[in-house]
């Protein structure tokens, strides 16, 4: 298994959270978890099977460029012998910004969306690179020139930076009083932009917090995970992280966490 991973700077920032880029060889079906950032996915083998609420029986994952969109969880990923990909990942108040428009439950090519920047529909030029990172910046930033942030994007952008700041520690009222906005508004926004709940959000952002410090001690117990993300009830932790993952907490980190390795790079 490898991973490497960057966090782009200015201005492509605004745009793009993080790169990755992971190889995997012989793991068991991998739990993911969605963090409202939508993805743009290159897969070198496109040989694999998605599996979430709405497909149980897995759905095959035969684009090269793609990215997925409209279901439930729980999801994972499963492949016959290896898996290596690069993702790039957008930033969440971007999200209506470049993946706008209706697109089907599961999984999307997006080749032709994002055609400026591959030459191939394989992609298969980033993963003969020494350096595809540099590479991926480089066409990133071409790519984004002709993409401005509107005022509500940016309006959003201060919202969701103080969520992360908090991890998911404060309350849609808290937001109300710090922007002056109301429920309906701020949730609106999140709807049109974001394209997910505020309530929704800030709960993903605390069970991502979780699943971190999970990764990093695991012989923590639920109730001191609970009370370090800001629960005083496990219940309603639990619930919480239900809602996120589609399974309890204890379920989620008993399986292959493969994919969260990332959050262990410094």
């Amino acid at each position: 298994m490898g991973i490497g991973r960057i966090y782009p700077e200015e201005p492509l920032s605004l745009y793009i959270k993080e790169i990755y880029h992971a190889s995997f060889t012989n793991e068991d079906r991998i739990p993911v978890l969605d963090d409202c950032c939508h993805d743009l996915v290159i897969f070198r083998e496109a040989d694999a099977r998605l599996y979430c609420a709405e497909f149980t029986e897995g759905i095959e994952i035969n684009h090269h460029i793609f990215s997925i969109s409209n279901i439930s969880p729980p999801f994972s990923i499963e492949f016959p012998k290896s898996l290596n990909f690069i993702t790039v990942k957008f930033q969440p108040w971007c999200n209506n910004l470049f993946f706008g428009g209706k697109w089907k439950p599961g999984i999307n090519d997006v080749s032709q969306h994002f055609k400026p920047i591959f030459k191939t529909n394989d992609a298969s030029e980033f993963f003969q690179m020494d350096d595809p990172f540099e590479v991926m910046q480089l066409k990133l930033k071409d790519y984004i020139k002709t993409f401005n942030l509107s005022g509500k994007q940016r309006l959003l952008k201060q919202i969701i930076e103080l969520i992360y700041q908090q991890s998911g520690q404060l309350k849609v009222n808290d937001l109300e009083k710090r922007f002056e906005l109301s429920r309906q508004y701020l949730n609106k926004l999140f709807k049109e932009e974001v394209q997910y709940s505020i309530k929704h959000f800030i709960g993903m952002v605390r069970v991502m917090n979780a699943v971190k410090i999970q990764l990093h001690n695991p012989k923590i117990s639920m109730t001191k995970l609970a009370y370090d993300v800001g629960y005083y009830d496990q219940a309603h932790f639990v619930r919480d992280f239900q809602k996120v993952a589609g399974m309890s907490p204890k379920k989620f980190f008993n399986l292959n966490g493969a994919f969260f390795k990332r959050h262990k790079i410094n």
